[in-house]
């Protein structure tokens, strides 16, 4: 069995173009990610190397590229729940929010929110469990959720309306 190898790896900023790849023995792969590993140091060839090896097993190796891609992100975005506002935040960058429209209402964006929405129609509307429900608080006893008939009662008792998020 052979496999397509990039020569300069996609995440190295490779691309699929045919000059740039090259068949091997899965061996030879395995091997050619061991020494693009030694060579520079990224998590994407060491995966690579021990998942062609049969060093790690898939699930393992399924669970180790997540965890990798996690961190990755993180340090590119940060912690989107730290409350920490950077320029990737969706909320402070309309560069970045214009480019996320523009993204969500393509054709095949538009078609795959309404598979979901159709596969999730018991989710929608007074069907979703947290229908009817508010975030209240209060600088003493913190936030509670509450149902929306008991507003009021919670506005009488000194609570505001909303949660407060408390960032250490």
């Amino acid at each position: 069995m052979s496999h397509l190898h990039h020569i300069v790896p996609k995440h190295m900023g490779g691309t699929d173009d045919p000059d740039n790849l090259i068949e091997l023995s899965v061996e030879d792969h395995a091997e050619a990610h061991k020494k693009l590993f030694e060579e520079h140091g990224h998590w994407q060839d060491y995966l690579a190397w021990q998942g062609l090896s049969k060093i790690i097993p898939r699930e393992k190796l399924i669970s180790m590229v997540q965890s990798e891609a996690a961190k990755e992100r993180l340090r590119m975005f940060g912690n989107p729940w730290s409350g920490v506002k950077s320029v990737n935040n969706f909320s402070i960058n309309e560069e970045f929010r214009k480019q996320v429209s523009i993204l969500a209402n393509t054709p095949e964006a538009i078609a795959k929110k309404k598979i979901t929405m159709a596969k999730n129609k018991h989710q929608q509307g007074s069907n979703n469990s947290q229908y009817g429900t508010c975030w209240v608080t209060h600088p003493e006893f913190g936030n509670k959720k509450i149902k929306i008939e008991m507003l009021n009662e919670f506005l009488s008792l000194g609570y505001s309306r909303g949660r407060v998020m408390v960032v250490n």
